[in-house]
């Protein structure tokens, strides 16, 4: 004869096992993933990546000191008669090899200085990335742009792509510029990692969260936005979100039709940079 009480106590037991083994695999899962988050979020391009000889491009090899020491390498892009000068803040997976032909292209079709520079743990730069260290390194690239230059944080352009949005605006905080140029960028980086993984506690974990939005929230500075329309990494619902919060005075959101993350030709768009820098210089 079936018992009724001792089958439910089975199926308990089933469940209860199964529901062990689920926890478990998802705590392994998790764990894999926060070991992981360092490589994910920087997988940094050493020097064997792209072309370092900077004479071709006309450039000068800076070294910077980071405030810990770091040495970073930069690349340097003078113009004479320059009208402005940008720090340009690179993507995740870039380096100044990889960024210097766009980096010469913008300082000559914008009549701008331009420093490109590698963070930490990228080309040529010591150390190991990580978000207060790259934001110490960004800190670094603009206070050598006005030691070199004579000039103050709030008379330098930053531009950020991707990852380099994020600690543009980081570095924001503490060095206000003349004016942001973010170009698919994000609202946070944890935003976005749990757009990708909705099933990971990436809000809780992320060591590494580069928070743009509250910073844009409150901040005055110029806000020029570029971004692919079709992006499937920085998906740009983001830009969306950034320019409605601003309250930024010139701001201005240019969507990239039917380009996506890494198809975005940036030289595509120095026409929409050069009209909104002519805004600022329109409005001193």
């Amino acid at each position: 004869m079936i018992n009724p009480a001792r089958n439910s106590l089975t199926v308990r037991a089933h469940l209860l096992r199964y529901l062990i083994i689920f926890l478990v695999a998802y705590a392994l899962v998790v764990g894999m993933a926060m070991w992981m988050e360092t490589g994910m979020v920087y997988p940094a391009p050493r020097a064997d990546i792209g072309n370092f000889d900077h004479e071709r491009l006309g450039a000068e090899e800076i070294w910077l000191t980071s405030e810990d020491g770091t040495r970073i390498h930069a690349w340097y892009f003078p113009v004479n008669g320059n009208r402005h000068t940008i720090v340009f803040f690179h993507g995740n997976a870039e380096n100044v090899a990889t960024c210097g032909p766009l980096a010469q292209q913008l300082s000559v079709r914008l009549n701008a200085n331009v420093l490109v520079f590698d963070y930490r743990g990228y080309g040529k730069s010591d150390g190991r990335p990580f978000e207060q260290g790259l934001v110490a390194d960004g800190t670094a690239a603009v206070n050598w742009v006005c030691q070199y230059t004579g000039i103050r944080s709030k008379q330098v352009v930053y531009l950020g792509r991707s990852l380099g949005g994020g600690v543009a605006v980081q570095v924001s905080r503490q060095l206000e510029p003349a004016a942001l140029i973010l170009v698919s960028s994000f609202t946070s980086l944890t935003d976005v990692s749990h757009a990708v993984y909705p099933w990971l506690p990436v809000r809780w974990l992320m060591r590494n969260r580069f928070e743009s939005l509250p910073f844009v929230q409150r901040s005055r500075v110029p806000l020029l936005l570029i971004h692919g329309t079709d992006d499937r990494i920085i998906p740009f619902r983001f830009s969306e979100h950034l320019y409605a919060a601003s309250p930024a005075d010139p701001k201005r959101l240019v969507p990239a039709r039917e380009f996506g993350h890494n198809d975005l030709a940036l030289e595509n768009y120095a026409d929409e940079i050069l009209n909104f820098l002519n805004q600022l210089d329109a409005g001193e």
